[in-house]
């Protein structure tokens, strides 16, 4: 079943960062839901020339193709929620992250009553209408580890288990995968019951222990999530904060140099797509901020040899480049949000759309190894309905 694809339908689709996970695993983006006309450009203008020039198997071998997005699509909208039922009746799945800022510990703190925090319920509502085999939610932490919001997170878990579903849940952390950025979110799988149930009768084990599931990874387990290949990696032998301009151009005692941004920043050259890209510094503190000196609130310089903090590059929060006087560049965020750089953002979008992007998306690498366990399961599932 290599050739096997499987359609699905991506909510608040950013620009896209996410979708490209799931693509390269066979699923077949459908439709793309997006309101921001800056998104829908830069998801539009991304996934073209990613298309172009990837060279992942499902890609080249026409297996899934580039749905462009041709108008603006509000969620939330009763209307268009009436619309999406309609045109989409055997979906195998839907993905996406509502917008976060009301759950996020830097945000607005709205939660489930705020403007953005109630879209977790558009999302419902569009899961519920259309009842896909499987979906993939993703946001940040807060709204997971935070008693305020748990509340409302709970409360959407039983909502969709009560839709037939089972549900799976962990705080994910793209460093533990091997990627130089600490950005824990949760990760929320569920599929239907009765797609689980075929599995159970196939010898598959049905198993929520989230330690189980990541660290043992059976191949008898129904759904597994991905194996993370460092336990507690922040507490590994980093450097301290050095000189910023200093002539150091190795770090010895780092023996895991794919958790360091320089892996990721390191061979960038201005002949890179959207490398130029970067508001042009116009204060002292670019040469004043230490390498490595990312605890203040804005003003976060990066360390070479040390994992970058949360991509978030909205709200007056500034990441610096680790030796370099100016702020971090259009394809160094992409990078280390692992986004392949065959994946080109438009000239004609505003840096500060860019950055809000960037800052938005849910790492590639991340996707990719979900949905991979995602395409596992289903695949066994169709072998066992085969049988």
């Amino acid at each position: 079943m290599n050739n096997k694809t499987f359609d699905i339908l991506s909510l608040f689709s950013g620009g896209g960062f996410l979708d490209i996970g799931f693509i390269n695993n066979g699923f077949q983006v459908v439709e793309a839901v997006e309101i921001q006309p800056y998104f829908i450009k830069a998801y539009n203008g991304g996934l073209k020339s990613y298309f172009k020039d990837s060279d992942n198997y499902y890609v080249r071998q026409s297996l899934v193709s580039h749905t462009e997005i041709v108008q603006q699509t509000d969620a939330s909208c009763p209307k268009e929620q009436e619309r999406l039922q309609k045109s989409y009746t055997d979906l195998s799945g839907i993905i996406g992250g509502p917008p976060c800022q009301d759950y996020s510990v830097g945000g607005k703190n709205g939660g489930i009553e705020g403007e953005r925090g109630r879209l977790i319920y558009s999302y419902f509502t569009i899961i519920k209408n259309n009842k896909p085999d499987f979906l993939f939610f993703e946001n940040v932490k807060g709204l997971y580890n935070t008693k305020k919001h748990r509340i409302s997170f709970d409360a959407f878990v039983k909502d969709i288990e009560s839709e037939g579903y089972y549900v799976w849940h962990d705080l994910l952390n793209v460093l533990e995968y091997g990627y130089p950025q600490d950005r824990p979110r949760i990760a929320l799988v569920a599929f239907k019951k009765t797609i689980c149930h075929v599995l159970q009768a196939g010898g598959y084990t049905l198993e929520f222990d989230n330690n189980i599931l990541k660290f043992e990874h059976s191949d008898d387990l129904l759904f597994r999530w991905p194996e993370p290949l460092f336990k507690n990696p922040k507490n590994l032998n980093w450097p301290a904060k050095w000189k910023f301009g200093n002539d150091v151009t190795e770090f010895n005692a780092t023996h895991v140099p794919q958790l360091c941004a320089e892996s990721v920043l390191g061979d960038l050259t201005d002949q890179d797509p959207n490398q130029c890209e970067f508001f042009v510094p116009k204060s002292a503190r670019f040469t004043q901020v230490e390498e490595g000196d990312t605890n203040r609130k804005s003003f976060k310089r990066l360390h070479r040899f040390r994992y970058s903090p949360t991509v978030a590059y909205g709200n007056n929060e500034v990441h610096l480049h680790p030796t370099k006087a100016r702020r971090l560049s259009v394809r160094e965020g992409l990078r280390l949000q692992t986004v392949p750089d065959e994946y080109v953002l438009p000239t004609n979008i505003p840096l500060t759309h860019k950055f809000k992007l960037i800052s938005n998306g849910v790492p590639t690498a991340k996707a990719e190894l979900i949905a991979k366990e995602i395409r596992r399961t289903l695949i066994n599932y169709h072998s066992c309905m085969e049988k």
